[in-house]
């Protein structure tokens, strides 16, 4: 039996995902300074978790161990216009476990979880984006069965601002 339990995300856990959101960002601002935000970063970050937990499109899942969240997973249905062959289509947007919690099997359960209830939706396919200097999330989706499909490549026109 894990030392961790997996359950719908609350309004009171919010707080603590966004404290893991910017743990996440921090990681990957790290290895690419493009990884940066607005100042109302926190509060718009909030009311969105707060409207998602509302949404019978979007999906937030945590694990909580020793009586606190260590890790989430954040998806939403998705859809494209009817030219393209997958309409409804799932979208993992984030799936963060902190770092002493890693190698757990935690984000292999909250992706499981995520992928019954993208199921229960009649979504045939799921996307998420990794990014390209995050070499261990790129092993980790890849040992779930994920391929590459795009790559989402980027130009920044305009200098920047720091």
């Amino acid at each position: 039996m894990p030392a961790w339990e997996l359950r719908p995300a609350r309004r009171s856990d919010v707080r603590t995902i966004v404290a893991l959101w910017h743990e996440m960002m921090a990681f990957h601002h790290e290895r690419d300074p493009r990884f940066r935000f607005g100042p109302t970063v926190q509060r718009d970050l909030e009311q969105h978790l707060y409207s998602t937990l509302r949404s019978r499109e979007a999906v937030l899942l945590v694990v909580v161990a020793e009586a606190q969240v260590v890790g989430y997973l954040l998806g939403e249905l998705h859809r494209r216009r009817p030219i393209y062959p997958v309409g409804a289509y799932g979208f993992i947007s984030d799936l963060c476990v902190t770092e002493r919690w890693r190698r757990r099997g935690i984000g292999s359960a909250l992706v499981e979880r995520a992928l019954a209830w993208f199921q229960e939706k009649g979504v045939t396919a799921v996307e998420l984006l990794v990014a390209d200097r995050n070499p261990a999330a790129l092993d980790f989706w890849r040992r779930m069965g994920w391929t590459d499909y795009l790559r989402l490549m980027r130009l920044d026109t305009q200098p920047d601002p720091s």
